[in-house]
């Protein structure tokens, strides 16, 4: 009996250092971490793989066993990371404007089909690459955003083969759906009363929604922001939106700047402002958040974008886990059958940076 209650202490114990205050709004569950509910860290000791082929690149996307890479440079426009053999493997992608060939890649998805990925560049096009073969360098397959309504999504990622989830420049929906041929179909979550004085809803969506993104299975679609420790997820099944904020609380000043009349914008003025989340990845199981904690004035003066922090949320919005990285990184995704985050470092001479934890 005694081994009964002690058990049940220690649970509750537990339990108190997860728990955190919550508010709603219709369709939102809001919640609040502390500093008190930080989990105690554990250090972790990157292995980096000495490739010396990056230019200036970004957030790297995993498929199988490929790391895929975009690079300013173009040259090649994706490189393709072989994560068995920490190594360099090819090549992908053929710069231009013609059919098959692409700009310089922004983001990038999942594929429903084997062996692939979608590439997405601020042309508004969507192009489908296979690793089945490294000597086809040119995507498979591509969609155009057309019609001006589609034009207005920004950051864009599919949810089937034939519709995709956005956030788009202007309009209230936080989420907007739309079908392949650019028909918004459905919109979820309200930017209405996100910011005091309820600026237009551009402004509202500035400063807290930064590059969407999902999980493999297309059952979670996210946003985070960079001023503020806020980030959200849509639950699409039930189309529940699970808000998360602290455990810092950055609130920086801003004002809401014109270039016309008719064209408001965010504009963030704080001198003492900090760079709060700088990427993150969305599991089946768990939420990756790289965090940053550094003055944006010093990161704006240097160049660098250095993260040494990543936070483990589940998709209640519990805190779990505390990771301090001992390289100093700007992009990350996750592997989380084999428990490893793969990362790009934010040094001059940039790397893969593998992490196991």
């Amino acid at each position: 009996m005694s081994r009964t209650i002690f058990l049940l202490l220690l649970l509750g114990i537990f339990q108190c250092t997860i728990k955190t205050d919550s508010e709603s709004r219709p369709g939102e569950t809001w919640v609040k971490i502390n500093k008190d509910d930080l989990p105690q860290k554990e250090h972790l000791t990157g292995i980096a793989y000495g490739i010396q082929k990056f230019y200036n690149t970004r957030k790297p996307f995993l498929v199988d066993d490929y790391l895929i890479v975009s690079d300013k440079a173009m040259d090649p426009p994706l490189h393709v990371i072989d994560v068995k053999e920490r190594e360099w493997a090819y090549g992908l992608g053929v710069e231009g404007y013609g059919p098959g060939e692409i700009s310089y890649i922004w983001t990038m998805d999942y594929s429903s089909a084997p062996d692939r990925f979608w590439a997405y560049n601020f042309d508004k096009v969507f192009s489908e690459f296979s690793l089945e073969d490294s000597t086809a360098k040119l995507a498979q397959r591509q969609m155009r955003q057309r019609n001006p309504e589609f034009i207005m999504a920004t950051e864009i990622v599919w949810l089937t083969d034939s519709t995709l989830l956005a956030l788009r420049v202007s309009g209230e929906e936080k989420f907007v759906e739309y079908s392949d041929t650019g028909e918004v179909l459905a919109g979820y979550g309200s930017w209405k009363g996100m910011l005091p004085g309820d600026p237009p809803f551009n402004v509202a969506k500035s400063a807290f929604a930064l590059n969407i993104t999902s999980n493999k299975s297309k059952t979670k679609f996210g946003f985070y922001s960079m001023d503020r420790d806020h980030f959200e997820i849509l639950d699409y099944p039930t189309k529940e939106i699970l808000v998360v904020e602290g455990p810092y609380f950055e609130e920086p000043s801003f004002e809401v700047a014109y270039r016309s009349a008719e064209d408001p914008y965010y504009y963030m003025n704080d001198p003492e402002a900090v760079r709060t989340y700088q990427d993150f990845f969305l599991g089946d199981d768990h939420i990756y958040m790289l965090y940053s904690g550094k003055k944006v004035t010093k990161i704006r003066s240097t160049g660098l974008m250095e993260c040494h922090t990543v936070f483990q949320f589940d998709y209640e919005g519990n805190l779990l886990r505390h990771f301090e990285l001992d390289i100093g990184v700007k992009f990350i995704t996750v592997d989380e059958d084999k428990q490893v985050i793969y990362a790009l470092s934010s040094e001059e001479d940039e790397d893969i940076v593998e992490f196991k934890f």
